[in-house]
């Protein structure tokens, strides 16, 4: 027997296997739910963005990036959290992927442009979002954006960010709303007091990050980094949650 059949399934081969039997599940059903790739942080917007779309009647497949060698752990507990509360409103069931993004950031900050690292970053997450909307039948991307609320999301670079996937439809629920908005919505549904236990800042925002990028200027820079190799490595190491719905007993 080869040392290749002994060895642990990877962290990808297990999270094919577990959508097989998802897939393979949903087949059986008249109405399967729609599935979508939701990009969930530890901040207010993105858990809220998933609410509403799980409220829905979809089935969401967050996509965590993790940042800050140190608190990478904390970070990804306090995402937990939220996902297990999120299961607890709407009683679906959230399959969650994580991905440990340091290395991946610093590269983008020794390119030639790191005012461009915040566009390069989230040009990354939509990328693997798409690629793992494509790879597991999911029909939709969500995201929290709100209009003009970072550097990243003018609508410039907005643009810019979205040119990478043209595939697959990114629903952002919150694009309209502002802060108060969300933080009301957030203290209504009870994930207010989780967004407020505060994770580290992102150490890797430049001084001056761009506002007004420019396609053409962007990709240049990409094509220093190898972008398709940075999707495969980011697929080999993703780490896969389940939380299911608790079911009443009769």
């Amino acid at each position: 027997m080869s040392n290749q059949s002994n060895r642990p399934p990877t962290a990808l081969e297990r999270l094919d296997a577990e959508f097989s039997s998802i897939i393979s599940k949903d087949s059986l059903s008249p109405l399967p739910a729609p599935r979508f790739i939701s990009l969930l942080s530890t901040g207010l917007d993105s858990p809220i963005a998933t609410f509403l779309m799980m409220r829905q009647g979809l089935d969401p497949i967050t996509l965590s990036f993790l940042n800050g060698q140190a608190q990478a752990g904390e970070n990804q507990e306090k995402i937990l959290q939220i996902g297990q509360k999120l299961v607890e409103l709407t009683g679906r069931r959230m399959i969650m992927l994580f991905v440990d993004y340091d290395r991946f950031l610093e590269r983008f900050q020794h390119t030639s442009e790191t005012r461009l690292t915040c566009i390069l970053c989230k040009r990354t997450m939509m990328d693997m979002a798409k690629t793992l909307a494509q790879r597991y039948q999911a029909k939709y991307i969500v995201n929290g954006d709100i209009l003009g609320e970072q550097a990243s999301q003018t609508l410039d670079n907005l643009f810019v960010v979205h040119q990478i996937n043209r595939e697959i439809p990114v629903v952002r629920p919150l694009i309209g709303f502002d802060k108060l908005d969300v933080i009301k919505l957030s203290q209504n549904i009870g994930l207010f007091e989780l967004s407020l236990l505060k994770g580290p800042a992102c150490e890797f925002n430049p001084p001056f990050p761009e506002t007004r990028a420019k396609i053409d200027q962007v990709r240049k820079i990409e094509a220093e980094i190898d972008r398709a190799g940075l999707r495969e490595e980011i697929l080999s190491q993703i780490t896969l949650k389940i939380i299911e719905p608790v079911t009443s007993k009769n």
